[in-house]
């Protein structure tokens, strides 16, 4: 159930000829693009596994920033091809909520606890909502982009 509060799942559906081999080095190259490091490839599919706290030098524009795993496979239905995905962004999260229970004990000082529960409210989906609802957007885009571009 809480599942779905730190992956993100996606497909997107594979128009023209290439090859299943040619769509995964696409990706591998925009896993590079994005600073993941490719933890598994195989045949069927790509694999990231990279820790937020591996490289706290890497830009915080590119879509992928806030996931510390993925997966990217390619299934076949009768009539189509679709890459589906699925993100992790389970560091974040707990990074999110570390800085709420923070503004908590901040309105805790300053008031009482109901102001920090709000504090830490905001705080948390302010950082992690904002973000999350933001990749939404911007990660199916960046892998179409990445697909078309070749």
């Amino acid at each position: 159930m809480f599942d779905a509060f730190w992956h993100l799942r996606g497909s997107l559906r594979l128009a023209g000829a290439a090859a299943d081999d040619a769509t995964l080095d696409r990706i591998q190259h925009f896993l590079e693009r994005q600073c993941k490091a490719v933890s598994e490839r195989s045949a069927h599919h790509v694999a990231f596994d990279d820790p937020l706290w591996r490289n706290f030098a890497e830009p915080n524009w590119l879509a992928l920033v806030i996931f510390d795993r993925g997966t990217f496979w390619i299934e076949r239905d009768r009539d189509e091809r679709r890459l589906r995905y699925q993100l992790r962004s389970l560091h974040a999260l707990i990074f999110c909520l570390f800085a709420a229970v923070l503004c908590f004990f901040f309105g805790l000082a300053a008031g009482s606890a109901t102001a920090g529960l709000n504090y830490a409210a905001l705080a948390f989906a302010w950082l992690y909502g904002m973000n999350i609802l933001t990749a939404l957007v911007r990660v199916p885009s960046a892998i179409r982009k990445a697909l078309k571009e070749g």
